[in-house]
């Protein structure tokens, strides 16, 4: 995981919104190895397993992901019908969950210290 390294604009970037980090394959990997190793805490590994999910297509299955994420608020997501409405609407609440948990600036902050070129 160290391999991995980011300009300092590309860092900035992520810096302006968790989405950046999100949206980024390599930056969602460290986050990834961050969550695990660094933070330990179940539920934000959770949140990054059900966005990595609706990330990749909206299925039923993804509500045994949704079950596993303390907090999710899924009222508004049954009332979607569209599945791309329900792929932003997952995205974003996991966004929401993360910012809610204040993860972002830390793990900006350990960008910088271990992944900045």
């Amino acid at each position: 995981m160290a391999d991995i390294k980011f300009p300092s604009k590309q860092i900035e970037k992520f810096n302006d919104r968790i989405e950046n980090c999100l949206e980024d394959a390599a930056c969602r990997s460290v986050l990834e190895f961050y969550l695990k190793t660094v933070m330990g805490i179940a539920n934000l590994n959770n949140i990054l397993k059900l966005w990595n999910k609706a990330n990749a297509s909206f299925d039923d299955d993804i509500f045994d992901f949704i079950d596993e994420v303390d907090d999710f608020q899924d009222g508004p997501l049954l009332t979607l019908s569209e599945s791309h409405l329900k792929v932003a609407y997952v995205k974003n609440e996991c966004c929401r969950l993360f910012n809610k948990a204040n993860i972002h600036q830390r793990f900006i902050q350990y960008l910088i210290d271990k992944h900045q070129q």
